[in-house]
């Protein structure tokens, strides 16, 4: 009778040992619900614990365990295994895992957010300053069209101004900088070096690029003012009103 309960207290124990908790080793891919709220995911080979806030919240079925963050907070930990996994929030926000952590992303663009076939599509071709981004050197319009952002260490930044008429524009995916009007010293795209001429806002002077910035090209005759006629940009004698 000793014998049999000794055993019984070393199986049990034995099998809460065996029983996954954070820190365990696990699988990439591999998850276990803690309880209908929480869930044990894979990380770098050992179980982490996330949230699952969402309303369908942590479950088991014979496809495997599935976690609902769509109602996660931001700074919310997440599995770096996950990286990319996010869902529609909002018609113009996602919630995605970004280094270990969930985080708001603004989809600003006019597709906004979509969830397709179980993956949320953000359109992110307009931005604002210091807007969370993913792909470093990917590119949005700011919102007010003034300029052309670019993703530097996961925040939207400055590129150069768009100060011509259009501002900056997306059309079919594609971004547009009118850069027919520019300041002494604007960044440019340096791919346009010697290839993009602006002229400045008083029309005293026409500026190319060149070493990724606006410099001065020529400076117009008395009489005469720089304009942009078509893709020609030139000193002419001002039209007569």
């Amino acid at each position: 009778m000793r014998f049999s309960l000794v055993t019984l207290l070393v199986c049990l124990s034995l099998a809460a040992a065996c029983k996954p908790g954070v820190g365990s080793a696990c699988d990439k891919g591999e998850a276990r619900c803690i309880d209908g709220q929480r869930e044990l995911a894979c990380q770098a080979g050992n179980f982490i614990e996330t949230p699952c806030r969402g309303p369908r919240g942590c479950a088991t079925s014979d496809k495997g365990t599935s976690c609902d963050f769509s109602a996660d907070k931001p700074g919310d930990p997440c599995s770096s295994d996950d990286e990319g996994a996010a869902t529609c929030t909002a018609k113009d926000a996602m919630l995605a895992c970004r280094g270990g952590r969930y985080t708001v992303v603004s989809c600003r663009g006019t597709r906004g957010c979509t969830d397709a076939e179980g993956r949320a599509l953000c359109d992110t071709s307009v931005a604002e300053l210091n807007d969370a981004c993913k792909d470093e050197t990917s590119k949005a319009c700011a919102s007010d069209g003034s300029q052309v952002l670019i993703c530097k260490d996961h925040a939207m930044v400055p590129l150069y101004p768009c100060r011509g008429a259009n501002g900056c524009t997306v059309t079919g995916g594609k971004l547009s900088c009118d850069t027919s009007l520019a300041k002494l010293g604007d960044a440019c795209d340096k791919k346009l070096d010697g290839q993009a001429f602006s002229c400045t806002p008083d029309g005293a002077s026409i500026l190319a690029c060149k070493g990724g910035a606006f410099a001065l090209d020529q400076a117009c005759k008395a009489g005469q003012k720089c304009r942009v006629e078509d893709t020609r940009t030139q000193c002419a004698k001002p039209d007569k009103k």
